[in-house]
């Protein structure tokens, strides 16, 4: 009983987060978003890439989100990933269908800030990901 009311807890805690689009944020504008709504994700710094520029938030030892912010040289969104523990898929899907126009099988649309995103989301063996990204031009 006390892992199935921890595991709606941790659930409830990522609602709206993985369908979050943020393109074209500043980096500091991301960082004080996620401090101010989202206080159990924790930024990670002790990974470290030379190629790219992102920020990385988990949701702790509870272990079941992952989000990438990639960043461009002057520090603006360009992506976003996150990966989730399958049992959060049904909840996921169900925000991305509020959140964004359906597309598809798990392919989601998005305008904001007159940018045009197309929002994926993608299943892998221990996990899924949902990527936001600006949609390419044909």
């Amino acid at each position: 009983m006390k892992s199935l009311i921890l595991n709606i807890i941790l659930v409830s805690l990522t609602i709206n987060l993985p369908g979050q689009n943020l393109l074209g944020y500043k980096k500091d504008k991301i960082e004080k978003y996620i401090s101010s709504n989202y206080q159990h994700l924790v930024k990670e710094g002790n990974s470290r890439n030379d190629y790219y520029n992102y920020l990385k938030y988990t949701d702790g030892a509870a272990g079941t989100t992952t989000v990438y912010f990639f960043l461009s040289e002057n520090n603006r969104c360009t992506r976003v990933k996150s990966m989730h523990v399958h049992s959060m898929k049904d909840e996921v899907i169900s925000e991305l269908d509020d959140l964004y126009t359906r597309e598809g099988d798990n392919i989601w649309s998005d305008k904001q800030r007159g940018i045009q995103a197309l929002i994926k989301l993608e299943n892998e063996e221990w996990f899924f990901t949902v990527t936001i990204e600006p949609q390419q031009k044909e």
